[in-house]
């Protein structure tokens, strides 16, 4: 049987299919992980795994949207970051991070296993990284460091925030974030 026309298909047809990956699956409930198993919206109930205690769970839908929290893996929080992917683990072990909570029960990390951040860890590792200097001391006493993402720039980054362009009058597109304004 021949394949009809793209203009036979109609607008159905040409949408493209989005596959689910387990990165929509994964959150952070309360301080732990959980890979949603089933949403029955029609119910209002989430039914999900609670990777580190190893149990079962449900709740209702709207609860969950309000208290669930974005895992990021580790390669993904250093890119929102700005530094590189080993080094988090570098300053996990200084002791200016906090560790990363493993996909194992017990929280725990090891070789293969993927590990997690929470959006609220990912905030206070760029507090920390807001107030380190970068390069020879300055004679005023300031820090320097132009590579630690503003507040406003890693919620863009994370999908929370707005950003917005403005022309300046040499040409050039300026970014101005939806806190600013």
């Amino acid at each position: 049987m021949p394949r009809p026309n793209r203009e036979e298909e109609g607008a159905y047809h040409d949408r493209p299919i989005l596959a689910k990956t387990w990165k929509n699956k994964i959150w952070f409930i309360n301080g732990d992980l959980v890979r949603v198993k089933h949403i029955h919206r029609s119910a209002n109930m989430v039914y999900w795994w609670n990777i580190n205690k190893d149990m079962k769970g449900s709740m209702l839908y709207s609860e969950f949207k309000k208290k669930r929290k974005k895992a990021y893996t580790v390669r993904e929080a250093a890119k929102l970051l700005n530094i590189h992917s080993k080094s988090l683990p570098r300053l996990v072990k200084q002791g200016k991070f906090p560790k990363a909570i493993g996909s194992a029960p017990g929280g725990e990390t090891g070789w293969q296993i993927r590990s997690y951040y929470s959006e609220d860890h990912i905030y206070a590792m760029r507090e920390v990284l807001s107030e380190t200097h970068h390069g020879p001391p300055r004679r005023d006493g300031l820090i320097t460091n132009n590579s630690c993402p503003t507040l406003e720039e890693l919620r863009y980054r994370m999908g929370d925030g707005m950003l917005l362009y403005t022309k300046a009058d040499d040409g050039r597109f300026i970014p101005i974030f939806n806190e600013t304004i």
